[in-house]
């Protein structure tokens, strides 16, 4: 089977089948640079984000908008996304600390083809008395946030609707290592009720005492039926957000299951 992404030219009636394909989702919000995994290895991508959907073009030397290497994805075609945020931390210098907020998104296709983006919003340079305290110098808006929450609440919206459907016919959803049911989620054995969730929600925790509580993780609160008189009553869950995909809908169904 031929590589999508490959170089050669196709022919022209090809070429303006892609461009109107392409046309056909609207116009272009912006775009995004990202990586795919090939036979020959990490391919460099740019994600256009429209619409109606995706187009994903191969950096091929002309832009990475050549209609040749391009591929057209409705929303409907995303099959899952992974989200995460990270920050980088530059060491202090002449009483100032440097920082970089770094987001993090995989999308898998209905066609299995995976990319995945790393993208980092200019440094903010901040006093390293206000950095201790836990704030971060004034900057501008990142310019890469409102594309992948684009992404996001699109998708988002099209696997909730799915994922209730599932669910109403009895049938079972997976987010890694957490399974939707209809009564509630299932995890290492242990099945807990929509009602007895108190808190599921996905955050970034840049400093903590607790090592399994830095990073970005999902993290769930839920009462403990078998605490007994004088156990504490409540547990808690948290996992990496990357192990967890599609995290938006699992928080979406918790939330009115518990309502």
């Amino acid at each position: 089977m031929a590589r999508w992404w490959g170089k050669a030219r196709k022919a022209k009636g090809v070429e303006a089948v892609a461009e109107r394909q392409g046309a056909s989702m609207g116009p272009v919000h912006g775009t995004l640079p990202g990586q795919i995994e090939g036979s020959d290895g990490l391919r460099a991508v740019t994600l256009s984000v429209h619409d109606a959907g995706l187009t994903l073009a191969d950096d091929d030397g002309d832009g990475g908008h050549g209609a040749a290497a391009q591929r057209v994805y409705p929303w409907a075609e995303v099959a899952h996304i992974w989200t995460a945020n990270d920050m980088e931390v530059d060491p202090a210098v002449d009483d100032t600390v440097v920082t970089r907020w770094v987001h993090v998104q995989r999308l898998a296709f209905t066609d299995g083809t995976v990319v995945a983006l790393r993208l980092t919003d200019p440094p903010v340079v901040t006093p390293k008395s206000v950095f201790v305290t836990g704030v971060i110098a004034d900057h501008p808006p990142s310019t890469i946030w409102p594309l992948l929450e684009r992404i996001r609440d699109h998708v988002t919206e099209l696997h909730v609707a799915e994922a209730k459907a599932t669910l109403a016919e009895g049938g079972r959803v997976e987010f890694g290592p957490l399974t939707a049911t209809a009564d509630g989620l299932l995890h290492d054995g242990t099945a807990v009720p929509w009602e007895d969730i108190t808190s599921l929600r996905y955050s970034y925790v840049p400093v903590s005492m607790f090592e399994d509580d830095l990073g970005s993780r999902l993290r769930m609160e839920f009462r403990d039926r078998n605490a007994g008189q004088y156990g504490w009553p409540y547990q808690w869950l948290r996992i990496p957000a990357l192990e967890v995909p599609d995290i938006e809908v699992l928080v979406r169904l918790a939330t009115e299951g518990r309502t």
